[in-house]
């Protein structure tokens, strides 16, 4: 399994949980369509006004296809909500997933 880990800064954490459920609605079914996807979380620091996206896929190359997904089709989707979340995208890391212990 891979981990695909977009990383955000500045955020408004509060602003973020009262839109996740209409965020939700618009990106799962985008996701559920990306060959290979396994699942995603998404945790915050409250505090600190960060957020992290973490999207599983079972191959590295399934990975780096949703790529485009990730970078072209979401921001289309988002962003209306993403401008009033405020914050931006910092950074995007890629792990392979030693071990799962859900």
């Amino acid at each position: 399994m891979f981990a695909r880990i977009a990383s955000f800064e500045g955020v408004d954490v509060d602003e973020a949980a009262r839109t996740m459920d209409e965020v939700r609605g618009r990106v799962e079914p985008i996701m559920r369509n990306m060959e290979g996807f396994q699942g995603y979380m998404e945790l915050v620091d409250r505090s600190a006004g960060k957020a992290l996206t973490i999207a599983l896929f079972d191959s590295a190359e399934n990975m780096e296809a949703a790529e485009s997904t990730f970078d072209e089709e979401m921001p289309r989707q988002l962003a209306d909500l993403f401008s009033q979340w405020a914050g931006r995208r910092a950074g995007v890391d890629r792990y392979e997933v030693l071990v799962d212990g859900r």
